[in-house]
């Protein structure tokens, strides 16, 4: 017996099909299925396995979403409200922070690094004030991304 989702992937298989203007025969080669494979999924008798339906979407340039979803997907970011809300934003944006952050630290130990090779080469020490002011810095920065990890409801093991 054949279940709703499997009608809805059939349809909608068929009709994107249709609209690419390709036959069963051109999809299934595209696949390296048989012909009727494609026809088998269409009518609902059998499903596609996920790497297929990924395939088929990918085939067709849509989301497997739209594949295999029983309603139109018109405006994506009305249908995931839940997803794309405002707490996803507030997480984005604290991710983009926090990546902004290890970049950030990534340039304070090049620098540092290469003040050293160079006071190295000069056969000169380091200054302790410059070891200081990078270990406060590095420390500064260690301590905001631990707090927007704390924002975002990280815990630390």
């Amino acid at each position: 017996m054949k279940g709703v989702d499997d009608m809805a992937l059939g349809e909608n298989l068929r009709k994107l099909r249709e609209d690419a203007h390709l036959t069963q025969q051109q999809l299934a080669d595209r696949l390296y299925v048989s012909r009727q494979t494609i026809s088998r999924w269409e009518s609902g008798s059998r499903c596609p396995d996920l790497i297929m339906a990924k395939k088929l979407a990918m085939e067709l340039n849509i989301s497997v979403d739209e594949l295999i979803s029983d309603e139109e997907i018109k405006d994506m970011s009305k249908n995931l409200y839940f997803w794309r809300g405002p707490q996803w934003e507030e997480k984005r944006r604290l991710k983009e922070l926090k990546n902004s952050l290890y970049k950030l630290l990534d340039v304070i130990g090049t620098i540092f690094l290469v003040i050293m090779i160079f006071l190295m080469w000069m056969k000169t020490r380091v200054p302790i004030w410059c070891t200081v002011t990078t270990g406060v810095i590095v420390i500064a920065i260690r301590i905001l991304i631990f707090a927007v990890d704390k924002k975002m409801g990280y815990k630390r093991r």
